[in-house]
């Protein structure tokens, strides 16, 4: 673990800041801060603590310069000589030391910081106008600060950058544009809320997904100079499969004031990323609050608008080269496995299984097991949360699999009787899936209920087929209740339903339908769901019965409805939000394999891999 002070700008009030590091220092027992990085206006600086001064920092102290009003310090020589030695560099592959122990993170670039990697781009965005002392104090996309490089050639240092661009922290002067997006406005600051922010930074975000990124706009008070902390954010880190949660942190300038809003100093206690196994890399615990990546769901939202709003021929494309190399499908595809409720099942052993002959599945006759044998194979496809052929697999999360679709525990699972019954075909609603496919999720639907019956608890199954954003690859739900509960699951998902504009009627047969007892609802649905979308239930009545509810979905539709109301059946409504369930993998991979311990006696699966 390391220690590291942040600072906000210091605008010149270089002693008080580092008084006031050298006093946490002092009471630190033993446990001294290892670095201190100060964000944003630091001119002029401490003339002391400079080379041929006669006062050393009290730690390494590392400095980003920007928002500097080079009126107050351009006439003083020393400050002018520090900055032209710095503006000399053309090419910095190191902080520039400017003092012992004293260092300017000058342009843009990678480097270490106490065992950390960080990155860093110092200078305010120009839109191509430079500043009055040049380029060490702005940047624009086509030069970036001093290094002179193309923005995209800077977007790829960070990401080769530190093992996989593995980024512990990345310093700017600036917040990065659409920062706000996907916030509540009680959680923005006022002088944040109509901030513009730098579009370069925004852009650098779609691509690089820092643990924290710490700002700092400074200048006593203007506009933006206030502590802030946002809600944290989930990002796919590109190549790897896994995800990384984001940070952002703005801090004020340095004042004397006694107000929280205006703090200037924060400390972190961080473990390197050098220093993580790519195991512990990839347990990521996803804390409440958590939102998608801001920066690139405003860029899908830009690229949906632009497709929807003009002719084929006229439709403008978006440059790889300008989004680091990854194209707006891969960027979707990357937003979309960033939620919170993605799964990820890929084996290629495992989907072979899926695929091989088998036995007579119940009331099939051998021409009909022919003919299933001798399907084409399931087509492999790399975008889809549920399909066998997605390389990016979370196999520990499979309890079994037969040959017409599979049974695994979801990620932020409401209890450890909440499952998922997965075709293997990838369909985008059940009433697509063939009779085969139906009469094994039946069989598995019955294997549930016999292994709930054992343990006094009852079925309840959900199946929503409502359209959403990404590869819609269709599924249900189900859930133990207990019996004590069970007895009021369908007054409860009536009540909610008033409450989110869900209407239920009891499917029921008219006698018109041939129905295929073994391959369950399916015809009747057929019928009855009159082409819409809709939202089906089957909610037991605590005595061994099932009621079959359908909602027509005309309009808008709560998504996660489903969720909530198998929660508050439960009586578990706060695990209705996924926010308050997701577990690290180690957690995930006990849930299931006590679960697959006690499924086994049931699981109808493990007869056919010993036929």
């Amino acid at each position: 673990m390391v220690k590291i002070l942040l600072c906000g700008a210091v605008q010149g009030h270089w002693e008080l800041v580092l008084e006031r590091a050298r006093k946490l220092n002092a009471s630190a027992k033993g446990s001294p801060f290892e670095a201190l990085v100060c964000v944003g206006r630091c001119f002029p600086l401490p003339a002391a603590y400079l080379s041929g001064g006669d006062k050393t920092v009290p730690l390494p102290t590392y400095f980003l310069p920007a928002h500097e009003a080079a009126r107050s310090w351009q006439d003083d020589a020393k400050q002018t000589e520090v900055y032209d030695k710095i503006s000399a560099v053309s090419d910095p592959s190191e902080p520039v030391e400017v003092g012992k122990d004293f260092f300017c993170l000058s342009g843009a670039g990678v480097s270490t910081i106490a065992g950390l990697n960080v990155a860093y781009l110092s200078g305010t965005e120009t839109q191509g106008r430079e500043d009055e002392k040049a380029t060490l104090l702005s940047y624009s996309k086509a030069t970036v600060g001093l290094r002179k490089k193309s923005w995209h050639l800077f977007v790829q240092q960070l990401l080769t950058g530190g093992g996989q661009g593995d980024v512990d922290f990345l310093f700017t002067a600036e917040y990065p544009a659409s920062f706000q997006h996907l916030l509540p406005d009680q959680q923005l600051p006022e002088a944040l809320q109509s901030l513009q922010g730098s579009a370069g930074i925004g852009e650098l975000m779609q691509h690089v997904h820092p643990k924290y990124h710490i700002t700092s706009r400074g200048g006593d008070g203007t506009r933006g100079d206030v502590f802030y902390q946002r809600l944290p954010y989930v990002s796919e880190v590109a190549g790897t499969g896994r995800k990384q949660i984001t940070r952002l942190i703005g801090l004020s300038g340095v004042n004397k004031l006694k107000d929280k809003t205006r703090k200037y100093l924060h400390a972190l206690q961080v473990v390197p990323s050098a220093q993580q196994t790519d195991e512990e890399r990839r347990q990521v615990d996803i804390p409440a609050g958590t939102t998608q990546n801001p920066y690139l769901h405003v860029l899908l939202e830009a690229v949906s608008t632009s497709r929807n709003s003009e002719p084929d021929a006229k439709r403008r494309k978006v440059d790889p080269a300008a989004m680091g190399g990854l194209s707006a499908e891969q960027i979707a595809n990357l937003t979309a496995k960033s939620r919170g409720d993605a799964q990820f099942f890929y084996d290629p052993k495992l989907a072979a299984k899926g695929q091989r002959k088998g036995g007579l599945l119940p009331n099939e006759n051998p021409s009909q097991q022919q003919r299933r044998n001798h399907r084409p194979p399931v087509p492999e496809r790399s975008e889809c949360w549920f399909c066998l052929a997605t390389p990016t697999l979370e196999r520990h999360l499979i309890v079994s699999i037969g040959q017409e679709a599979y049974l695994a525990m979801p990620k932020g699972a409401i209890s450890a009787d909440h499952l998922l019954i997965v075709p293997i075909a990838h369909e985008a609603t059940t009433l697509a899936l063939n009779d085969d496919t139906w009469r094994e999720i039946e069989r598995f639907k019955g294997a549930l209920r016999r292994y709930f019956a054992s343990q006094d608890k009852e079925l309840l199954v959900i199946d929503r087929n409502v359209a959403t954003l990404g590869a819609t690859h269709c599924h249900l739900q189900v859930f133990g209740v207990p019996k004590a509960k069970a007895a009021a699951a369908r007054r409860i998902f009536e009540v909610e339903g008033e409450k989110y504009h869900v209407k239920f009627e009891e499917l029921q047969s008219s006698g018109e339908v041939e129905a295929d007892a073994a391959a369950g609802p399916v015809a009747l649905l057929r019928q009855q769901a009159e082409g819409k979308p809709f939202f089906y239930a089957e909610v037991p009545d605590g005595q061994g019965g099932t009621s079959q509810l359908l909602h027509r979905v005309d309009g808008k539709h709560y998504m996660q409805f489903g969720r909530h109301a198998a929660a508050c059946v439960l009586e578990m409504p706060r695990r209705a939000n996924w926010k308050f369930c997701v577990v690290p993998k180690p957690e995930e991979e006990k849930l299931t394999q006590s679960f697959k311990s006690q499924w086994k006696s049931f699981d109808f699966t493990q007869d056919e891999d010993d036929e």
